[in-house]
């Protein structure tokens, strides 16, 4: 008895798991770049849809200015909260959850009471009827606070977290802070170091950023961060602008060296380094974009990092991210326009 040749559908989506099958096959992929870069966060999500579905994201991440944030580059303006919950009912919409990023690991006990930033929060609950969104904090205190205003909301562990811990980061740090969180992040620097995440009690809800570009062994990052949550209290101060670009340069961030490139001198992890991690049970991975200026540095990471590039595949991987890319010349049928955030009556 002949058998019913397999449905084309069905033989397609074989192909296409193919394409995974040696790379994170399992993994579930966070994206950055929310309420900064939605246009194009929208065109990458609707393409990824449709054209690659085992690389569709769980959620995007995003960074609502507020004083429970920072910014890395130009103090941004707040966003109107009207707007916030349109961002967030359009990703619900296409069933993808919403990180809120708060990574001030600096917050004293007065921002606490900062009702912008928890009205961000409030909206994000609110609206989670898709029950995938979260918040990802850098301080503890900060998560109390949550905690007593909102009991059920599903609290992440920024990195931020741990740049500031004191103490020697070791496996019995990450399962302390699994016992008060949801899901914890791995300090970039961890990632590569198995006598750390090998000891992790519970794998399958640390998440781990995939394209950090801070120095592995960076001796400033806490100075860091602390100028940047300094900057965000006075974001005027051009003295504190000063200090970030000095630190900045005296270590060299943005110093591109071709030798110091070979010494894998960055937090982006290798192909080899992310195998490692999900064969020691980690599933959930991050693309961040708070440290780029721009979507198109995005853009490109999130190719580079969700599809393999092994030489056998590299063809269809590279089908893949131009057929995305070129969504974005897609024919439209509404004319771009400045007064699209506006609404019009005939009634005063």
């Amino acid at each position: 008895m002949s058998t019913n040749p397999p449905d084309n559908n069905e033989a397609t989506a074989e192909k296409i798991r193919e394409l995974t099958a040696n790379y994170l096959p399992d993994a579930t992929w966070t994206i950055g770049g929310a309420f900064r870069f939605d246009a194009s966060l929208q065109v990458i999500l609707t393409g990824l849809s449709a054209f690659f579905p085992m690389r569709k994201p769980n959620r995007v991440a995003g960074i609502v200015p507020c004083s429970w944030s920072l910014d890395w580059f130009v103090q941004r303006r707040p966003m109107p909260l009207a707007e916030y919950a349109q961002l967030l009912e359009s990703y619900a919409q296409q069933n993808i959850g919403v990180l809120l990023v708060l990574d001030n690991p600096c917050i004293t006990a007065d921002q606490l009471d900062d009702t912008y930033s928890l009205a961000l929060v409030e909206e994000l609950y609110k609206r989670d009827r898709i029950r995938k969104n979260a918040v990802c904090v850098a301080s503890d205190l900060l998560a109390d606070h949550l905690r007593t205003r909102l009991p059920h909301l599903a609290i992440c562990c920024h990195p931020n977290r741990l740049v500031f811990e004191t103490k020697r980061r070791t496996s019995q740090l990450y399962n302390k802070l699994l016992q008060q969180y949801t899901r914890v992040c791995l300090h970039p620097a961890d990632a590569v170091r198995p006598a750390i995440y090998g000891g992790i009690s519970e794998p399958s809800r640390i998440e781990v950023v995939i394209n950090d570009p801070c120095h592995r062994t960076c001796p400033v990052r806490r100075e860091h961060m602390r100028l940047l949550a300094e900057m965000r209290r006075n974001p005027y101060n051009t003295q504190l602008m000063a200090q970030r670009e000095a630190l900045i340069t005296r270590n060299g961030c943005h110093k591109v060296d071709a030798k110091a490139l070979q010494q894998k001198l960055s937090c982006n992890l290798t192909r080899e380094e992310a195998k490692a991690l999900y064969a020691a049970g980690i599933r959930s991975y991050i693309i961040q974009g708070n440290q780029f200026r721009n979507e198109m540095t995005l853009l490109w990471d999130i190719f580079q990092c969700m599809l393999d590039y092994s030489p056998e595949i590299d063809n269809k991987a590279a089908v893949i991210a131009t057929s995305l890319m070129a969504q974005f010349g897609a024919p439209s049928n509404s004319m771009p326009s400045g007064l699209r955030k506006f609404s019009f009556s005939n009634y005063e």
